[in-house]
């Protein structure tokens, strides 16, 4: 699967939010989200007349997503595009889906502080206050999180990258040098481990928080932070996804502001 593939959303969604609806970006981007349940079936031709436009358009438009032409976009969706998949939820009445989710917080919260304790915290404090580009990868699903987390970090002066679309593409990452700091974020495990051979390919220290225990995922990274005593890679619900790394970049922040600010 493509990596870029990963970020896909992302880089739709903020066209969109642009408003900018005059531009042709923007009539694309709109259109392959309409039709991104079909998007396998829709021929080069289909989107250059519904969209008024021309090949050359939409395969600059596919390039600044990360993709060399619209069959290669169109090819490497699948559902991992998704921010989540509720396919594999047990749809409940409102009282039991509460109880549920609140009990499977809780079992989270205690596992995570066992695993990722105040040293860790620290020492990731640390690593971020450098005087040195530090930059967090991640996919759709984690990635407005992450840049909350960035924007409460500018209150201590400090200013990081979040990186979660056309990854290839990007030049921060391009651009980084031996000292920069590279930390991915991928709970269960999914975008490390189809985001391997390219950090792999990336100048800097590289890190990782996951909770996926899978052992080629290390080969990578100088140190792999895990959030879960036990290897979670079929994380369905997605608990440790959306709950748990907000849970831990909320410690996260307030430490660096209370060591930095």
């Amino acid at each position: 699967m493509e990596i870029n593939n990963l970020g896909l959303l992302n880089s739709l969604s903020s066209i969109i939010n642009s408003g900018k609806s005059d531009n042709i970006e923007y009539v694309l981007a709109d259109y392959i989200l309409k039709n991104l349940y079909r998007i396998s079936n829709v021929s080069i031709l289909e989107i250059t007349e519904d969209c008024f436009t021309s090949r050359s358009a939409i395969r600059r438009f596919c390039e600044q997503l990360g993709y060399d032409n619209f069959s290669e976009l169109k090819s490497s969706v699948t559902r991992l595009v998704f921010p989540s998949n509720l396919r594999y939820r047990d749809i409940k009445e409102y009282p039991i889906y509460q109880s549920h989710i609140k009990n499977l917080i809780n079992d989270m919260i205690i596992d995570i502080d066992k695993q990722f304790n105040f040293e860790k915290i620290n020492f990731l404090c640390q690593l971020i206050h450098k005087e040195v580009n530090v930059v967090f990868l991640c996919a759709n699903n984690t990635s407005g999180t992450i840049i909350k987390f960035q924007q409460e970090l500018m209150f201590a002066s400090k200013v990081i990258h979040v990186i979660s679309t056309s990854f290839t593409k990007n030049k921060v990452l391009k651009d980084l040098i031996d000292e920069d700091i590279i930390i991915t974020v991928s709970a269960s495990g999914k975008f490390a481990e189809l985001s391997l051979e390219f950090v792999e390919s990336l100048k800097g220290h590289k890190y990782l928080i996951t909770g996926n225990q899978d052992q080629k995922l290390i080969s990578a990274y100088e140190n792999v932070f895990y959030i879960s005593k036990n290897s979670i890679s079929n994380d369905y619900l997605s608990i440790y996804g959306k709950y748990g790394i907000t849970y831990i970049l909320d410690l996260l922040s307030m430490q660096y502001l209370y060591l930095y600010c």
